[in-house]
């Protein structure tokens, strides 16, 4: 089959897609912007060669592009088009489609509610995606989300006769740390996974913890590893620096975390923590709810390298993850919580246990044959 798979942002997210798809029979091109591109480079290595790569040009607009995309799609016979990031450009997406007929087309969305709620506003822009996110729903027939925990909340907002699938973001391809941890079998690195951005994760509560392990003189590492957005991160990196913690917290100050650096830091932790704000507003004033109307992408780093978490009560995630999950009702447990673990090397062994057998639920060969439409 002839595949078209469409990413802008989410390049961690595009890599399990490709994957997936790319069973040796399969033609696959990608539609991708530069800076995605770099990081593509560092996940598929010795690889790139086995796709085509079609990338946004610098002195290219986003519009241009999708001009681009659909000639390059009518040019090619691609038979399937997979947009996995749509974030702006709606009515021409919207059109791309309509021109596309009668190719396969599927969409994933990565926050549910702001194709189905709308907040009126007098702001000609806001009033121009309400319109584009509107026609694009009506006009695409398959959706993709990427928890188990979103398909229902989806699939009760749309016609019957569409089609909604559930492709993770991650596949689990064995990480090296693995088997470290399981002989170490206590908590020495605490990683906090995902772009610095205060709408999304309670950093007060990271900031507390290093707080506390500093003056315990308690010998856990804590990392925020993400790059730090631009709007919503700096005051937190700002803070960090202010409260002088020293190597109880490492942070990064660049805009991305290139992948290898990133995967080097997951495979040497013991433990995830997930601080999720349950309940955010990321675009147009509209409510997202963490695990149901969109998936925390920082659950899918922990597939990949096989690790136990802790996060809030609250959080809903995959029932595959559920025996690798630890919870707390409060912040102020995070650190009770800790402290117990290092006191039964047992159970933190269990958990480790547990994690890779949890991550072997979503193996390439795993997630094809819960997709099998797709797939095979």
């Amino acid at each position: 089959m002839k595949i078209g798979i469409f990413e802008t942002t989410h390049f961690e997210g595009a890599y399990p897609v490709i994957r997936l798809f790319d069973n040796g029979k399969n033609d696959i091109t990608i539609f991708t912007y530069p800076h995605a591109y770099e990081q593509f480079q560092f996940l598929f290595a010795g690889e790139l060669h086995k796709f085509r790569w079609i990338i946004k040009k610098e002195d290219e607009s986003k519009r241009q592009f999708i001009g681009r995309m659909t000639s390059e799609t009518k040019s090619l016979q691609l038979e399937l088009l997979y947009l996995n990031t749509v974030t702006d450009n709606y009515i021409s997406y919207y059109w791309m489609i309509r021109k596309l007929k009668p190719t396969r087309i599927i969409m994933t969305l990565h926050s549910i509610n702001n194709y189905f709620e709308h907040r009126f506003a007098l702001n000609v822009r806001r009033m121009t995606r309400t319109v584009g996110k509107k026609k694009l729903i009506h006009e695409v027939n398959e959706f993709n989300v990427v928890a188990m925990t979103m398909v229902n909340y989806l699939a009760e907002r749309i016609p019957a006769n569409k089609k909604v699938h559930c492709v993770p973001g991650a596949v689990y391809e064995g990480a090296g740390g693995v088997s470290r941890r399981q002989h170490e079998m206590r908590i020495s690195k605490i990683v906090v996974p995902g772009t610095v951005d205060h709408r999304r994760r309670d950093y007060e509560a990271v900031i507390k913890l290093a707080e506390k392990l500093k003056n315990d003189d308690i010998p856990i590492q804590l990392t925020i590893l993400g790059g730090v957005h631009p709007l919503y991160g700096v005051e937190i990196i700002n803070e960090i620096k202010k409260r002088n913690l020293g190597e109880k917290l490492r942070f990064y100050e660049t805009e991305v975390v290139d992948q290898p650096e990133f995967d080097k830091v997951m495979d040497e932790a013991d433990l995830v923590l997930l601080p999720s704000t349950i309940n955010n507003t990321i675009l147009d004033d509209i409510p997202e709810i963490y695990g149901l109307s969109m998936s925390s992408g920082n659950l899918f780093d922990i597939i990949k390298h096989a690790l136990p978490f802790l996060c809030p009560r609250k959080l809903r995630v995959d029932p595959f993850l559920e025996d690798s999950c630890l919870r707390y009702d409060s912040p102020s447990e995070i650190i009770e919580i800790i402290m117990a673990l290092n006191e039964s090397p047992l159970v933190v062994s269990s958990l480790m246990t547990k994690a890779k057998a949890a991550s072997a639920n979503y193996t390439v060969e795993a997630v094809r044959q819960r997709n099998t439409d797709l797939f095979l």
